[in-house]
């Protein structure tokens, strides 16, 4: 079975390879979008934020833009880039007299940029608990994956899904404590590279 690569494997795959900018995009066109919505954008204009992101980021990594994880944090950059255009488009709709709504309309809201940073910062961890799970299924065979996505995350009974796995009950046991124990060994990975986030499993 195959999975979807993780974060640096497919930013280092986006020159000329269409398929990992088909897979970059359908990763992070719902995160964008919903940036969008946080800011008031309606969802036309959502739409138009998810293609002027991709269209900026696919400009630098066309002028040789290369993710070193050493230099800076991925979700820094990306995350400056998405709110430029927000605050773009927003520009933009405010020149033609069309209204966006302000977050910050109630009194003890903080200041827009804090909203929006912490949006970001709350899409970020869902897509570093995704692609924790991407590298789990990396590192373990597809039965043992299965199991513990079927007991462990779907709560299913391990009766249930050793019948539909075709595994005994202990295995589905040993799989959801071999996971388990590597899922923390990612998050701990995750979390010291970006410790902002504060991941748990």
């Amino acid at each position: 079975m195959p999975y979807p690569t993780t974060r640096t494997t497919l930013l280092n795959r986006l020159s000329g390879d269409e398929a990992a900018w088909t897979e970059f995009f359908l990763r992070y066109q719902g995160v964008i979008a919903d940036i969008g919505s946080y800011k008031g954008l309606s969802p036309d204009d959502c739409d138009d934020l998810v293609q002027n992101v991709m269209i900026r980021f696919h400009r630098k990594i066309e002028a040789g833009f290369k993710y070193d994880p050493s230099l800076a944090k991925f979700r820094t950059f990306f995350s400056t880039l998405v709110k430029g255009c927000v605050y773009d488009l927003i520009r933009k709709r405010e020149r033609h007299g069309v209204s966006v709504s302000d977050l910050s309309a109630a009194d003890d809201a903080p200041p827009p940029d804090e909203l929006l940073d912490m949006a970001l910062r709350e899409k970020w961890r869902t897509i570093l608990r995704e692609e924790a799970m991407l590298e789990l299924a990396q590192h373990v065979d597809e039965k043992t994956f299965q199991a513990f996505q079927l007991y462990a995350l779907e709560k299913r009974p391990a009766k249930e899904t050793a019948e539909l796995l075709e595994l005994s009950v202990d295995s589905v046991y040993v799989a959801k404590t071999r996971c388990m124990k590597i899922l923390r060994e990612i998050i701990a990975k995750l979390n010291a590279e970006d410790p902002e986030l504060a991941l748990y499993v």
